[in-house]
């Protein structure tokens, strides 16, 4: 006899797909309030160099960013194409790549800062900050938890 489904999970029961709809509308707020031109990772990017005057390493930025070496590679060499960061070798360590903000990436920044923390503020209007908070820790260890080592699963 085949199933018909009804012993299935019902889609609420996922919470991927909370997440998923979340991201979908993270990325729906921030074309709209934002930049349609500069994604919310650009401005990760441009966030973590204006903290350092000296600029940082590309592992430190994709530690910070939580994204894959390959990844930020790819967005840094975008964003200095556009003149928001330069890249250069570190004077003390010569295999090692150093990102530093430009004036124009600074400029950048500030024209964005404010739009995008009004899309964090409406991304969890719905919740009180301590909700919001808690919320924010349980993602974080939800993602500590991806990024800890441990044996690989099938």
């Amino acid at each position: 006899m085949q199933d018909d489904g009804r012993s299935l999970e019902a889609p609420e029961a996922f919470h991927s797909l909370a997440v998923r709809r979340l991201l979908s509308r993270h990325g729906r707020l921030w074309a709209q309030r934002v930049s349609a031109d500069h994604t919310s990772i650009q401005f990760g990017l441009l966030l973590c160099l204006v903290r350092s005057a000296d600029g940082l390493s590309q592992s430190q930025i994709a530690e910070q960013l939580a994204v894959d070496r390959a990844t930020l590679t790819e967005l840094v060499h975008r964003m200095s194409a556009q003149g928001h960061v330069t890249v250069s070798r570190d004077p003390h360590d010569g295999r090692r790549r150093v990102a530093a903000l430009t004036e124009a990436g600074r400029a950048l920044l500030m024209d964005l800062y404010s739009p995008a923390l009004e899309v964090n503020d409406r991304l969890f209007d719905p919740l009180t900050a301590q909700e919001a908070e808690q919320l924010a820790a349980l993602l974080r260890r939800v993602l500590a938890h991806d990024a800890a080592p441990g044996p690989e699963r099938p």
